[in-house]
């Protein structure tokens, strides 16, 4: 199914708890700031190295980014019970754009404005992720309907994903990086507009606060987290280490974005078949996730040939999302459940920022990064299988019994 086939099935799917005008506003800004975030943010850690930056240097970027990140989740948190989920968002995308204004003047050596660029946007991702996803679960219903939604949504992201690397490259071969920022800026200032015409939507979550003993005192949280602590070292080893080592190899900006859109076409196709899959199937769907994922990048390490390299960005593509759409399901599953949307989101992004900046911090000591980061990828999917593999052979005699 294509994307604006499943975005088309949405906004005509009848028992959606949000109001259809509330839908189409939510979803048209989410597309929009994807267009607009992703017309440069992969070409980040490819800019700062152009522009004369180490690899060491870019690590200790990403490690400061990701380890802001972690404490700034909990202010947002604070912030949307305050301003309300859609102020919180406007705030992070103004921090983004001024994130993309400084970063035009980022220089060699100037490390006061490398920690002034990891802090906007560290304040961005925390603030956007979290306040954007708990509007999300507060709008899509719950039980089974919720996963079908986090298909479709994720399946919009991509598509915007996809589209704002091709409009980048386009302009970094034909114009400059100025041109760049400011189509960026403008798609991300458009990207709020629509969320100021939501009206029924829960802006505001209950004041009630969740303690981290209380929202982890079940095994389903426990279970939940843990799988996300544990992928989003790969996360961290496939969305960034493995586009530097393209351009290590390729030295074009070009091969940059061929990435992320080979990333985002594998990501549309299959993230709507996964939001269908019904709860009692998800822990196999992910379970096979894992093991071809955990295959490719075995082969990646083994086996160095170039053609292979970009096959395997699709077929990661394919097979993470099998592990991502479904384990976010159970994790906003639960949420609504427990009337917990806030906490879960806000734990969700600290927990899954954490273990990356452990991973860069690491890096940025260390040389060989690459094989490092690989081989980091590769044990953290082994002990996300042996999880899995337990909580399935549990499953099993639970209902034997």
């Amino acid at each position: 199914m294509s994307a604006m086939k499943i975005f088309h099935h949405y906004h005509n799917h009848k028992s959606h708890s949000m109001p259809y005008s509330d839908l189409r506003n939510f979803e048209l800004s989410v597309w929009l700031h994807m267009i607009g975030y992703s017309v440069i943010s992969i070409f980040i850690p490819i800019l700062m190295l152009i522009a004369g930056y180490s690899i060491t240097m870019v690590m200790v970027y990403c490690a400061m980014f990701f380890l802001f990140d972690v404490p700034l989740n909990f202010l947002a948190q604070r912030l949307t019970v305050y301003l309300g989920a859609r102020w919180v968002i406007v705030l992070a995308t103004f921090s983004i754009i001024l994130y993309f204004f400084l970063f035009h003047y980022l220089s060699n050596g100037n490390f006061l404005i490398l920690i002034t660029l990891a802090s906007l946007v560290a304040i961005y991702d925390s603030f956007y992720w979290v306040a954007h996803l708990y509007l999300f679960m507060e709008s899509s219903g719950k039980g089974e309907e919720i996963s079908k939604n986090n298909g479709i949504i994720t399946s919009i992201r991509s598509f915007g994903g996809m589209l704002g690397p091709a409009i980048g490259a386009g302009l970094l071969l034909f114009t400059t990086e100025s041109a760049l920022i400011t189509v960026s800026i403008v798609f991300l200032t458009l990207s709020i507009v629509p969320l100021l015409y939501l009206e029924h939507t829960k802006n505001k979550p209950d004041s009630k606060k969740v303690t981290f003993k209380e929202f982890f005192k079940e095994l389903p949280e426990k279970k939940n987290f843990l799988s996300w602590f544990l992928y989003s070292i790969h996360l961290g080893a496939n969305e960034i280490i493995w586009p530097i080592f393209i351009f290590t190899i390729f030295g074009t900006l070009k091969s940059i974005a061929l990435v992320a859109i080979i990333i985002s076409i594998s990501k549309i196709l299959l993230s709507y078949i996964s939001g269908i899959v019904r709860s009692s199937k998800r822990e196999k769907i992910i379970t096979i996730g894992i093991i071809c994922t955990l295959l490719i990048w075995v082969l990646r390490v083994c086996y160095t040939s170039t053609i292979f390299f970009y096959l395997s960005i699709l077929l990661v593509g394919f097979f993470t999302v099998l592990i991502e759409v479904p384990l976010d399901s159970n994790v906003f599953e639960r949420a609504r459940l427990k009337n917990q949307s806030l906490s879960a989101s806000t734990f969700r992004n600290a927990i899954i920022m954490f273990p990356q900046g452990i991973l860069f911090a690491v890096l940025s000591v260390l040389v060989g990064i690459f094989n490092i980061s690989f081989l980091s990828a590769i044990v953290s999917l082994v002990l996300l299988l042996l999880i899995h593999q337990i909580i399935l052979y549990l499953g099993k005699n639970k209902k034997a019994g």
